[in-house]
């Protein structure tokens, strides 16, 4: 393969594909259906106010990726980042970190497409179990494979279609709603004020940690910069804006579905550990449970694709700059996408679904791994709050802006401590070794053997980190 061979197919995806893509990973249905219930339980009828709170709380750090994007468009994203703004040794452990947060990421979509399946071929009347469980993982990884192993352009047609589809139904559930109710009826303004949470601002604090987390996802944007069209425009103004489109709709949707049920029936569902929006649909839509259903199926499979993307780009951009085996550097010829490294996404998905799932159960699995993803999340966005200032400091100080890489860095830098502080040694802390203490105990064993891996690295190669990594060859992102 000629060095041109081992590159990523540049100019592929264009700003509405990428934006597209930091959206369906945020996915604005998934978002509603797995935090709307949670977030009512302690903000009450103020949760709109919480996704607007949460929207401008996600801004910093967005900016801090929009920021160091323009000036280092890298597959390898924080990795490649933290490489050159500190050094080689933090880069490293970094990328070990980005790639645990990714792959961990892939692990939860196949899950709730088959928790999506199996409630679907309950309404068609089937007895389903495990065995059905197996079967749906099988669907959506081969639907996913379809487009991901064949490069950016059928990917960002899937990315789309899915998005435009799962945003298209939870909005018409939530004008139905409206047009049911009366639309001078529903606008109540009490829905925008702290009064309106039960529990006062602890409500909504506590409201709050579900809200940014509903974010979680959009930096996927950023492993996409070498296949992107002029990446240094294009992938900042697409990680602004997807955070932006989809916190906007999570407003506007959560301000009418509050309006479908007394507040007393929607957290009854949430403490009976089911979806509220399913028993909205089941109010306005008499068998809209069926269409929520596979709204959600479609949702996973768009965020299935949007995961298997970024985590197969770290590896490649890992490997690439030799820091994980040659071999996964390499890019298929026909359709310059890094097909090993995508081998080993799909392998590692199968093997951490279905033995977990099998001994514990599913959904159990699924807000295990779910755990573990914001621990991992959080930890990354740290490390690029500190990026942003400390780049710009060093290689492009006549360009150093106080306010958009001093005061943005060190705003989501407080946030992002707090959340690892609050959700994880606090909260998380608290709970029992299964459900709580043994994800912390998980993140942070996986960042210490990526400590020890960079150590061995640094002995068994030590011009490895006497190089830059190998974004550096920009030509082609000019």
């Amino acid at each position: 393969m000629s060095e041109s061979e081992n590159k990523l197919k540049t100019g592929t995806w264009g700003l509405v594909g990428v934006t597209a893509l930091g959206a369906v990973m945020m996915s604005p249905a998934l978002g509603i259906f797995g935090n709307f219930g949670p977030m009512t339980l302690t903000a009450g009828s103020a949760t709109p106010m919480i996704f607007l709170i949460a929207l401008i709380v996600t801004l910093p750090t967005a900016i801090c990726y929009a920021m160091v994007s323009k000036e280092l468009p890298s597959s390898g994203s924080a990795y490649t980042w933290l490489w050159e703004a500190t050094n080689p040794l933090i880069g490293i452990w970094i990328g070990w970190l980005l790639f645990g947060f990714f792959i961990v990421v892939v692990f939860l979509q196949p899950l709730l497409f088959g928790l999506f399946f199996n409630d679907l071929l309950r309404l068609l009347g089937v007895e389903a179990g495990f065995s059905h469980f197996i079967i749906s993982i099988v669907i959506s990884s081969s639907i996913v494979a379809f487009f991901s192993y064949r490069g950016g352009n059928v990917s960002e047609k899937g990315s789309l279609a899915g998005l435009i589809i799962q945003m298209v139904i939870v909005l018409a559930l939530a004008l139905t709603i409206v047009i049911s109710i009366g639309i001078r009826e529903h606008l109540d303004l009490s829905d925008l004020i702290d009064s309106s949470s039960g529990a006062g601002m602890k409500g909504i604090s506590q409201a709050l940690i579900f809200g940014v987390l509903s974010f979680t996802g959009f930096n996927v944007i950023a492993n996409m910069a070498e296949e992107t069209k002029n990446p240094k425009k294009t992938i900042p103004r697409a990680i602004i804006l997807s955070c932006v489109i989809v916190g906007i709709y999570w407003i506007i949707v959560s301000w009418a579905y509050l309006g479908a049920l007394p507040l007393s029936e929607i957290t009854n569902a949430v403490k009976a550990d089911s979806v509220p929006v399913v028993l909205i649909a089941k109010k306005f839509w008499g068998a809209g449970d069926i269409i929520i259903i596979i709204t959600g199926m479609i949702a996973s499979l768009g965020v299935y694709l949007a995961t298997i993307l970024g985590s197969s780009r770290v590896i490649y951009s890992m490997a690439r700059d030799g820091v994980m085996a040659s071999s996964l550097g390499k890019l298929n010829s026909r359709f310059l996408t890094p097909w090993k490294a995508l081998h080993v996404t799909f392998l590692l998905t199968f093997v951490f679904v279905l033995l977990p799932s099998a001994i514990f159960g599913i959904y159990f699995t699924y807000m295990w791994w779910g755990k573990a993803v914001v621990f991992f999340a959080v930890v990354i966005y740290i490390f690029v709050s500190i990026a942003n200032p400390l780049f710009f400091y060093r290689y492009k100080k006549q360009n150093f802006s106080i306010f958009w890489n001093g005061i943005m860095g060190f705003i989501s830098l407080v946030v992002n401590l707090y959340l690892l502080y609050k959700a994880f040694f606090i909260d998380s802390w608290r709970n029992d070794w299964l459900n709580g203490k043994s994800v912390v105990a998980f993140a942070i064993l996986w960042m210490t053997i990526g400590f020890f891996y960079v150590i061995y690295l640094k002995r068994r190669s030590p011009n490895l980190f006497m190089k830059k990594a190998s974004y550096l060859d920009t030509n082609n992102y000019k």
